[in-house]
């Protein structure tokens, strides 16, 4: 019998973006950073991590952070990340057979986050901020629902995406 995997994600903002591929993979996080002469905190997670369960980031003082996960997290259940103002950059890359919740809440920054990892059960995940724009990259191979509410101004647009009902799903979901 063939599983289902399913990725919820909720979010609010004045302008939401969902496009496939916004991150370009074949730069490095370091190449990434050398281009901007401004500082940039990195939280770094990548490799493996076998007895690492739970990630809370307060990023709530800082102007440009950086989280990576592209390693391996057997244990990894929940990632927790509070910011306030300029960009957030996440990429959730790596492999995540455990992991059930991530929450993302920004009062006003610029997030663009990868989630392109290997999910191996369904995920709730969260995005929440009051303005600034949200860039999602979404799973090509996990059944993917997005509900989105926005402010009088704010407006979707999203790639590949079709509306069903108070979300929209990718081809992959199945209700």
């Amino acid at each position: 019998m063939k599983k289902l995997f399913l990725l919820l994600i909720l979010f609010l903002g004045i302008f939401s973006d969902l496009r496939a591929e916004k991150v370009d993979p074949s730069a490095s996080s370091y190449e990434l950073r050398e281009k901007s002469k401004f500082r940039t905190d990195v939280f770094d997670f990548s490799g493996a991590y076998p007895n690492l369960e739970n990630i809370d980031i307060d990023a709530r003082r800082k102007k440009r952070v950086e989280m990576l996960l592209t390693g391996d997290y057997p244990l990894l259940e929940k990632v927790n990340y509070e910011g306030s103002f300029g960009n957030m950059i996440g990429k959730f890359t790596g492999s995540f057979p455990k992991l059930t919740l991530v929450n993302f809440l920004s009062s006003s920054a610029a997030m663009e986050i990868d989630l392109t990892g290997e999910w191996k059960q369904s995920c709730e995940i969260n995005v929440r901020g009051s303005t600034g724009n949200i860039s999602l990259t979404l799973p090509k191979d996990v059944g993917v629902i997005v509900h989105t509410k926005t402010g009088t101004s704010g407006k979707v647009v999203n790639n590949g995406l079709t509306k069903k009902g108070w979300g929209w799903t990718n081809k992959t979901f199945v209700n």
